[in-house]
């Protein structure tokens, strides 16, 4: 692997011999303080350059950056990232490097783009001035309404009877589909969202898909979080399940009550003797 140093020169040079390059601004967590960056920690890169349709045709231009062993997209195109005319690529080199890179050709930028931190790496038309310092605030937990809270809850209430239906059914990849698609991370995370951040002021951030829970649960939380992971056994599915709604009652109902919201208790009794019915047909 190479180090920082030498993955900026030589990005930096490429970025300065070509024409069509206006700026290029590292962003992600290489740019955060205190974050965790490791040896596959990646490269979040924002290039603002003349003319997009140039990086539309082909790849060719990566080649200089270094041999390709994958990319994604596969070819180049917008996928929402941002609003406005950008197009992604995604790259890790054969050397294990990656370079996560987000294209544009708008002509400027707002002063509060970059609120959770950035590093000007090039500037060739002064684009970057008069970007404001940022706060690191962009991605730190919110604290929710009560509308918001209520609906999350009802809502999961709603979905968690799916998952003894189809384990019921013996159809698997459906009931894994509602637990660890829609429970986990439509629902559980975000529970797990709230109960840190309340826990902490909301004034952090734990990263994308639950990425840094591990930091800031307590190890009792934390091994309630492990138990609902599940292999592809049913009986371990069924356990699974309980598990994970036991979890999300529980938070729901500290976080609700910090918060001076009401958790409908009722609904999730009703659901949950609904479930125990079922499994109880599982079983005779």
């Amino acid at each position: 692997m190479t180090t920082t140093s030498e993955i900026f020169n030589r990005f930096q040079d490429w970025a300065r011999s070509n024409e069509e390059i206006r700026a290029a601004i590292l962003t992600g967590s290489r740019v955060i303080p205190g974050a965790r960056v490791d040896f596959l920690s990646d490269y979040d890169i924002e290039l603002y350059v003349k003319d997009l349709d140039e990086f539309k045709v082909n790849d060719d231009w990566l080649e200089a950056l270094g041999p390709v062993m994958v990319r994604w997209p596969f070819t180049p195109r917008s996928t929402g990232y941002k609003k406005g005319h950008w197009i992604t690529r995604l790259v890790l080199f054969k050397n294990g490097e990656r370079l996560d890179l987000q294209i544009t050709d708008q002509g400027a930028i707002d002063p509060d783009d970059y609120d959770n931190g950035f590093q000007v790496l090039i500037d060739k038309t002064g684009i970057t001035r008069g970007l404001n310092p940022p706060t690191y605030s962009r991605f730190t937990i919110k604290k929710p309404g009560e509308t918001e809270f209520t609906v999350l809850v009802n809502e999961f209430w709603w979905n968690a009877h799916y998952v003894p239906k189809y384990l019921w059914r013996d159809e698997l990849p459906f009931a894994r589909y509602m637990l660890d698609v829609q429970l986990r991370y439509s629902f559980l995370h975000q529970i797990i969202d709230w109960y840190i951040g309340m826990q902490n002021g909301w004034s952090v951030a734990t990263g994308p898909h639950g990425r840094k829970f591990k930091d800031f649960l307590d190890t009792a939380t934390w091994a309630e979080l492990e138990k609902t992971y599940a292999g592809a056994d049913l009986q371990e599915n069924w356990s699974a399940f309980f598990h994970l709604v036991a979890l999300f009652r529980r938070l729901a109902l500290e976080t609700g009550n910090n918060l001076g919201y009401k958790y409908p208790l009722g609904v999730d009794n009703e659901v949950m003797q609904f479930c125990h019915r079922i499994k109880e047909k599982e079983d005779s």
